[in-house]
Order: C-alpha cells, then sequence, then structure tokens
C-alpha cells in the first residue's frame, strides 16, 4: 500500500467521522450488513473502526494505525496485504475495503487472499470507482468489469453483481473463492 502519514495528521480519524451522519458511517454501515458471519479478516484496518464494527480481526502495515486500534483495544495485527502473517485456509471471509485501489501489485495480493481464505469462502471488495481524476494515493482506479477480471483471473468468481453506489462513492464486490 502507498506510505502516507493520514494517522499522523488526524490520528483516528475514522472513529470521529463514524460518530458522525457522513458518508463514510453509511459505508461502514453498508459493509456491517452486507458480510456474512464467520471468522473475518479486515486487511488494511487501519485505526480499527471497520475491524471492531464488523467484529473481525484486522491487519495493517502502518504502525501508527496500529498502535490507535490497540488504544481502543481492536485486534489489529502487523503485517501487509502481500505477506499476511496467518496459516492457509483460516477465514471464512475477507474484507479489503478502500485497499486494492492503492496496491502496485493486487495479483501478489489476491493470491495471499486465496491462500487464507477458506474454501468457499468470500472476499469483500470496496473500492471507489474509476472517476475523472485518480487519487494521488492510488495505484490504480477500476471499472466494474475491470474488477472483475482482475480478481476472477486470480482464483475467485463473482458472487453477486459489482454494487456501484454513487451516494457513497463506492464499488462493492463479494467473490468466492474456486478450488482450483
Amino acid at each position: 500500500m502507498n506510505d502516507f502519514a493520514k494517522y499522523k495528521k488526524r490520528g483516528a480519524y475514522h472513529w470521529r467521522e463514524f460518530e458522525k451522519d457522513t458518508t463514510y458511517r453509511k459505508n461502514v454501515l453498508k459493509i456491517k450488513e452486507w458480510i456474512r458471519n464467520g471468522l473475518t479478516l479486515d486487511i488494511g484496518a487501519g485505526d480499527g473502526l471497520i475491524t471492531s464494527v464488523i467484529d473481525a480481526v484486522g491487519v495493517d502495515n502502518n504502525k501508527l494505525a496500529i498502535d490507535l486500534a490497540r488504544e481502543r483495544g481492536i485486534n489489529v495485527i502487523e503485517g501487509d496485504a502481500y505477506n499476511l502473517p496467518f496459516s492457509s485456509d483460516c477465514f471464512d471471509n475477507i474484507l479489503m475495503g478502500d485497499v486494492i485501489e492503492h496496491l502496485k501489485y493486487p495479483e501478489k495480493s489476491l493470491l495471499e487472499v486465496w491462500r487464507i481464505l477458506k474454501d468457499k469462502g468470500f472476499l469483500y471488495i470496496v473500492t471507489p470507482p474509476r472517476g475523472d481524476k485518480m487519487d494521488k494515493y492510488h495505484y490504480k482506479e477500476y471499472s466494474s468489469k475491470e474488477l472483475i477480471g482482475l480478481i476472477e483471473n486470480n482464483g475467485f468468481k463473482k458472487k453477486d453483481s459489482i454494487e456501484v453506489r454513487n451516494d457513497l462513492r463506492r464499488m462493492y464486490g463479494v467473490f468466492e473463492k474456486q478450488i482450483l
């Protein structure tokens, strides 16, 4: 993921945003009702807000974000999307919320996700749809067709149609791990 200093500048800002009636809060509540039951990993957990709301284990590569999450008692482990510190076939669900667009090598990350996800487990992707101007911290923004192609070429099958929510400025996709 691109290294940027948002937590140094803003602290545990996700928690403050969630307390307000913001687009961010609506996005988090959508994710909460969307993810099925089971052991869930939140990749790119940051300050742990979504990890807490969906009752998941978090992983992040930003030490300050991890410290902010741990101060609130949230289980966020240090690691990155390319080398996840978990054994194979251990999670029922994996959330990559606002992560894939930050990855220089998304295919490598998806192989790691495939490795640690149980057979028939679900990968949940949340990402902003490609817009007119790309965010400076993003390596790539995707159309729904590009996102589906990327993920299906790496061991997953689209479970439901990609939902594009312009009001939340996000695309939501659910993919099931395929047995290779």
